[in-house]
C-alpha cells in the first residue's frame, strides 16, 4: 500500500479527551508511505536527536534484540472515513504527526543507510553480507507500530496537544509554546498584546531569542516573562492560574498594552536604532518590568502613573553597554552586557532603575 491507493486501517475506536481516537497498529513500511510532517505544528527536525535515535536503532539490529517505541499519535484531519466499523484513508490523504517525528526520522534514515550498505556489498560480491543487510532492512520494513490516530482534531487542538505531549518529556522549544499554547494566560495575553502592536513595533514572533540581524526589539517569549514580572514581580517561570495583581481582570489588556507602547518613551528613538544600543536586550526589558511592579505595588499608584515615571530613566540614561547604569554587568573586553539576563543582574538593573528614579523625583520638585 501506499499513497496512491486507498488505505484499509484495522483498529478499534474510542474516545479520549472527548475526542474520537482510532487505535491501531501498522508495519513501518506502510506507515512511511502516508505520513508527513507539517511544519505549522511541529519543531524543527533535530538532527543529533534522529542520530541517536538511529544508533540506537541499529545497534538493537545488530545485536539481535527488539526495537521498542511507545506509540506514535497523529492527526487525521478528518480524512479518515469511517463505514460499518471500518476505517479507510482515501487516495492521495494523509495522516498527520503529533507524537513520533523524531522515531519515525530515525527509522528513514536507519534504512537509507543499510540501503547504502547492501549496495556497496553487492558491488564488491558479497552476497552473504547484502542478504544480512537485506534481513535489517527487512526488519524495519517489518517493525510493527503502534498508532492513537485523532480523527477529527482542529488545527489549534494539534498545536496544544503536541505542546502538551512535549511538555510531559522534552520542554519544547519556547518559541513554538509562545505561538500554539491555548491554556497559559500569560502567553494568551502576550499573542494579543503583540498582535495588537505590530504596526507599531517589530516583535519575532518565532524564534525565543533576538539575533544581530533581525531588527525585531523584543521576542513573544521576552514579552511574557515581562508580564510575569510586571504583574506579579517574579523572574521564575510561571505556570497554571495568574495572578495579575493591583488591577481589576478586565484592566489587564490594556495595562500590558500601555507597558510596551511605554518603551517608545522610555527609550528615545535616537537610542534605540543607535548601534550597541542595549534596548532590545530581554535583561533590560525584564528590569523595566520589575521596575514598574515595584513603582506601583510599592506606592500603591496605578500601573499608568507607573509608566510615566519610567521615561525619567531617560534623563541619566544613554542606553549604551557602557552606561553606569550597566557596569554590574558590562564586558570592557567585549564592550557588550554580560548575563544580563539573570536574575541577578536584572535585580541589580531594576534597583539602579529605582534609585534614579526617585533622584529624579526629588530634582523636579525642588
Amino acid at each position: 500500500m501506499d499513497g496512491g491507493v486507498k488505505t484499509e486501517i484495522p483498529g478499534i475506536l474510542h474516545e479520549q479527551f472527548g475526542k474520537e481516537v482510532l487505535l491501531t497498529q501498522m508495519r513501518f513500511k506502510t506507515l512511511e508511505a502516508i505520513f508527513e510532517v507539517d511544519s505549522e505544528v511541529q519543531r524543527q527536525l533535530d538532527m543529533k536527536k534522529r542520530g541517536s535515535i538511529r544508533s540506537f536503532i541499529m545497534d538493537n539490529l545488530e545485536a539481535g534484540e527488539p526495537v521498542y517505541f511507545s506509540p506514535f499519535v497523529f492527526s487525521s484531519r478528518r480524512q479518515i472515513v469511517v463505514d460499518e466499523g471500518k476505517f479507510t484513508l482515501p487516495e492521495g490523504c494523509k495522516l498527520y504527526i503529533s507524537d513520533g517525528q523524531h522515531r519515525a526520522a530515525a527509522l528513514s534514515s536507519a534504512l537509507i543507510q543499510l540501503k547504502s550498505e547492501r549496495e556497496a556489498n553487492e558491488e564488491t560480491g558479497d552476497l552473504k553480507e547484502a542478504r544480512r543487510v537485506q534481513g535489517k532492512i527487512d526488519q524495519i520494513h517489518n517493525l510493527p507500530i503502534t498508532l492513537q490516530i485523532y480523527l477529527d482534531l482542529t488545527t489549534q487542538e494539534e498545536q496544544q496537544m503536541f505542546t502538551d505531549l512535549n511538555s510531559e518529556r522534552a520542554e519544547a522549544n519556547p518559541g513554538l509554546r509562545m505561538q500554539y499554547d491555548h491554556r497559559d494566560p500569560y502567553t494568551t495575553l502576550t499573542r494579543d498584546v503583540a498582535e495588537a502592536l505590530q504596526d507599531r513595533m517589530h516583535i519575532e514572533m518565532k524564534l525565543s531569542r533576538l539575533s544581530e540581524q533581525s531588527g525585531a526589539v523584543t521576542t513573544l517569549t521576552t514579552m511574557r516573562r515581562c508580564l510575569v514580572a510586571l504583574f506579579e514581580g517574579t523572574l521564575t517561570e510561571r505556570k497554571g492560574q495568574a495572578y495579575f495583581r493591583n488591577c481589576k481582570p478586565s484592566e489587564v489588556p490594556a495595562i500590558a498594552r500601555m507597558f510596551f507602547e511605554s518603551w517608545e518613551d522610555v527609550f528615545p528613538a535616537e537610542a534605540w536604532y543607535a548601534e550597541g544600543s542595549v534596548c532590545s536586550k530581554s535583561g533590560v526589558q525584564l528590569a523595566l518590568a520589575q521596575t514598574a511592579c515595584n513603582l506601583s505595588r510599592g506606592e500603591r499608584i496605578p500601573y499608568e502613573a507607573a509608566f510615566a515615571q519610567l521615561t525619567f530613566l531617560g534623563n541619566r540614561c544613554t542606553w549604551q553597554p557602557d552606561d553606569p547604569l550597566f557596569s554590574h554587568m558590562y564586558d570592557e573586553s567585549s564592550k557588550r552586557l554580560k548575563h544580563h539576563s539573570s536574575s541577578t543582574s536584572i535585580k541589580r538593573t531594576m534597583m539602579k532603575f529605582l534609585k534614579v528614579i526617585e533622584e529624579e523625583r526629588a530634582a523636579v520638585l525642588c
